[in-house]
C-alpha cells in the first residue's frame, strides 16, 4: 500500500510540475511534511541508517558535540589520508609524464609569445 501510495505521488508530482524533476522534488518535499504516510514511506527504507547516525552523533563526547558541527582534520590527518593508497590498488613510484599534444601546446605558445614579444 505505501509503495503504490508513493509512486502514484511521484507520479502526480512529475505530472503537476510537467516533468521539471526539481520542482516535482520540492513538491514532494511539500506534501511529505503535510502527509505522515508519504513521509514515512519515503524514509521507511532508510530509517535504520538515519537512527544509527544520530544515535552516534549523540553519544559523542559531550565537548564535541556542542561546537561546530563539522568534522575538522589536522593538516597531519589529511596529508595521511591522501598519500594512502587504496585497497588493492599498487602505486608506482614513477612520475607519469604528460602527454605529447600537452608539449606541443607548450611550444606554440612560447613561439606565440616571441613573436609578440617587443624589440629593443
Amino acid at each position: 500500500m505505501t509503495e503504490d501510495y508513493v509512486t502514484a505521488k511521484i507520479k502526480e508530482a512529475l505530472k503537476v510540475s510537467e516533468g521539471d524533476r526539481h520542482a516535482a522534488q520540492k513538491l514532494l518535499v511539500t506534501w511529505a511534511v503535510r502527509d505522515t504516510a508519504l513521509l514515512i514511506g519515503f524514509t521507511k527504507s532508510h530509517l535504520k541508517a538515519i537512527i544509527s547516525a544520530r544515535m552516534d552523533y549523540a553519544l559523542r563526547a559531550p565537548g564535541k558535540a556542542d561546537g561546530d558541527k563539522r568534522m575538522h582534520f589536522s593538516k597531519k590527518e589529511i596529508d595521511a589520508i591522501v598519500s594512502s593508497k587504496p585497497l588493492g590498488e599498487k602505486r608506482s613510484g614513477t612520475v607519469v609524464p604528460p602527454p605529447k599534444s600537452s608539449e606541443r601546446h607548450a611550444s606554440a605558445i612560447r613561439q606565440l609569445v616571441a613573436a609578440f614579444k617587443k624589440k629593443k
